[in-house]
């Protein structure tokens, strides 16, 4: 499974060829597209938003560019991290942690996290969420995506570099009874089949949660 040294290597890695690739992939996402926008305007007022696994930055700049101002982009990975920077100087980037949120109880008004939990393990989304349980405030929006399946994929290339992860799906009503048992409320959850002309062929889960 994952080690943390071995996500970090391969984001590491890869980071300008993945922001090339994906910095505008949300033009041709629709759905993420409908979702983001709602999720800026709910959130909009609400406090901090931490927008978890923001890679180059993509969804951060879609939320700001939509009236989320407070916002931070947060990446394990510096090299995604300095590359965000580089793309959205307007918008604060900071490295950190998934299972070890550097931030105090309640400090969050939303998180955002598309895709952040796809390299965990069932145990580790159960961390996770816990952590992003901790940070919100009572009320706080927490959206979030993932691959749906039971599949663990691996990857030993990425953009023509080698590396040394694996892509783990999950059962949507796995997540939904992980988000129950860490103090959440569901809002809604959906799933939506790839654009197969720019996506990796996998179901696409979404939930809209809330802290209790």
């Amino acid at each position: 499974m994952n080690s943390q040294d071995k996500i970090l290597h391969c984001y590491n890695l890869v980071a300008e060829d993945y922001a090339v690739e994906r910095w505008n992939e949300l033009s041709k996402k629709h759905v993420d597209r409908l979702l983001l926008t709602e999720f800026a305007s709910s959130n909009k007022d609400t406090g901090l938003c931490a927008d978890f696994g923001c890679g180059p930055g993509q969804t951060t700049r879609f939320l700001y560019d939509n009236g989320l101002k407070n916002i931070v982009g947060i990446d394990l990975s510096p090299a995604m991290v300095n590359v965000a920077r580089r793309l959205s100087p307007q918008i604060d980037f900071q490295t950190g942690d998934l299972l070890h949120i550097a931030y105090p109880a309640e400090h969050l008004g939303s998180v955002l996290a598309f895709y952040a939990i796809v390299h965990f393990t069932l145990d580790q989304v159960r961390d996770c969420f816990a952590e992003i349980n901790r940070v919100l405030k009572t009320g706080g929006d927490f959206l979030f995506s993932f691959h749906v399946g039971e599949e663990i994929v691996h990857f030993d290339k990425a953009h023509d570099k080698e590396i040394d992860v694996d892509l783990c799906f999950f059962k949507t009503g796995d997540i939904l009874k992980l988000l129950g048992e860490t103090g959440f409320t569901i809002i809604d959850a959906i799933e939506r089949y790839p654009n197969e002309n720019m996506e990796y062929a996998t179901r696409r889960g979404y939930i809209w949660a809330e802290k209790k």
